[in-house]
């Protein structure tokens, strides 16, 4: 019969092989912080010949404590002759910053951290050492905060941090317990973190009062359940309607108006997770994106990272980038051209009557009735102007859409302001009021020039 160092070894092997599927041999980047869980991390990996790296985050939350947790680091990666990643951040400043708590911060932080090392060393796995009552604990935390089938998944064994590294978690199946069994029948040294005792957190305070009546094995199996439910039902389920959906970076109305409220919600989280990473993508801010259908063309709402507008057919998601780019303007004489994507416009002015006014990149115009240098900028929802023989005006956003102009492209056209009247609609409509007629003296012409 094994004795239980060799059991817990042969769990973690096959952990390792059969769900992170990471042979040995493999370089791995092991986050270690001194404390017991990382400390055994390290060690069995190293027993079982997984060439390990090691990177210890250093938050400066508690004071000389956190100088001695990284100093036994050190100590313990010299006794192995391994590399030492150290990175020293302030979490404090980090999530007074980004308004988040320090532990949410240092979390932030940690992972951050872990990925661009990972990435200088050329490294495609990174271990960490979460187990069965972390994962009970998460659970419970999630369902506190307000969580979806997601989220009640809790941690994932493993998961990407970027397309080349991954994030895995060889003790998650493993107790509390086990873990400390295993450091001490190997007589491994390591430093007890005080703050996971501290009762202004809340998981300190569930895993003082609550989870010694629970079982966290009941409680981590249940994640994993709904983790098999998420991903052979939920997930395929999401990822085949936001496909439909999908034109460019907007989903469709349409398809929206035809699906359950709830997956409809799901789709716009999923838009903002892909498109806007920066913002909050939770169940509320969609609910206020999904209202949108139900708006007027060009009512907009912006959020972290970015702005989603109404446009005829389409909820448009834009990026802060794109937005800044959006509303840059350039200034149009003679003498200059301003930068459009894809190209550029220029303006040329004469006083000869130009022979047709037909123009397959431009149009021509009455100069005397501009007021120079033009402006150039992309159109904004909410932009109107009277395109030429209309008796009215009409809404960007609408000529658009009567052109037949891809979603996903609409948001690079480019518009041309004499003063605060739209002129040309690059490319596409010029203005009624700048028309060439039989009194014109002078005549401009707007072209257009491809990269």
């Amino acid at each position: 019969m094994k004795n239980p160092i060799d059991s817990f070894r042969d769990r973690v092997a096959s952990y390792m092989e059969c769900t992170a599927h990471v042979s040995p041999g493999e370089r791995i980047l092991v986050g270690v912080s001194g404390g017991i869980d990382s400390v055994a991390l390290l060690d069995v990996l190293g027993v079982l010949g997984y060439e390990c790296e090691v990177a210890h985050i250093n938050y400066h939350l508690r004071g000389h404590e956190s100088v001695a947790d990284e100093a036994l680091v050190h100590e313990l990666c010299q006794q192995r002759e391994l590399n030492l990643h150290v990175r020293h951040i302030c979490a404090r400043t980090h999530a007074a910053d980004t308004g988040c708590s320090v532990q949410m911060a240092a979390r932030d932080l940690r992972y951050t951290s872990f990925t661009e090392i990972a990435a200088q060393q050329r490294i495609s796995v990174v271990a960490v050492a979460h187990h069965i009552d972390d994962q009970a604990e998460s659970l419970l935390l999630n369902l506190n905060r307000g969580t979806g089938p997601e989220g009640l998944v809790a941690m994932r064994p493993v998961r990407p941090l970027t397309e080349q590294i991954n994030l895995m978690r060889p003790f998650l199946e493993e107790s509390r317990a086990s873990i400390h069994a295993y450091a001490n029948a190997r007589d491994l040294e390591w430093r007890e973190d005080q703050s996971n005792k501290d009762m202004k957190y809340l998981r300190s305070q569930l895993r003082a009062s609550v989870m010694p009546n629970l079982n966290a094995e009941t409680l981590a199996r249940s994640a994993r359940l709904v983790g098999e439910w998420v991903d052979e039902v939920i997930r395929p389920m999401i990822d085949r309607n936001f496909s439909v959906a999908t034109r460019g970076q907007s989903l469709s109305i349409v398809h929206l108006t035809q699906l359950p409220n709830v997956l409809a919600r799901r789709l716009v989280i999923e838009g903002l997770r892909r498109w806007l990473p920066e913002s909050s993508a939770n169940e509320a801010l969609a609910g206020r994106i999904l209202a949108l259908v139900n708006s007027q063309t060009g009512k907009q709402i912006e959020v972290g990272g970015g702005v989603i507008w109404r446009d005829r057919t389409h909820l448009v998601f834009t990026t802060s980038a794109e937005q800044k780019k959006t509303n840059e303007t350039g200034l149009l004489s003679e003498n200059t051209a301003v930068a459009v994507p894809g190209g550029q416009v220029r303006l040329y002015l004469t006083q000869e009557k130009p022979s047709n006014l037909s123009d397959p990149v431009g149009v021509w115009l009455d100069a005397g009735k501009l007021v120079l240098p033009l402006k150039v900028r992309g159109w904004l929802p909410g932009d109107r102007m009277r395109p030429l023989g209309m008796q009215g005006t009409k809404k960007i956003s609408d000529l658009l859409t009567d052109d037949a102009v891809p979603t996903q492209e609409r948001r690079h056209v480019s518009v041309v302001c004499s003063g605060a009247t739209i002129a040309w609609v690059v490319g596409y409509r010029m203005a009624h009021e700048f028309r060439v007629t039989p009194s014109t003296q002078q005549y401009a012409r707007l072209y257009y020039e491809q990269n």
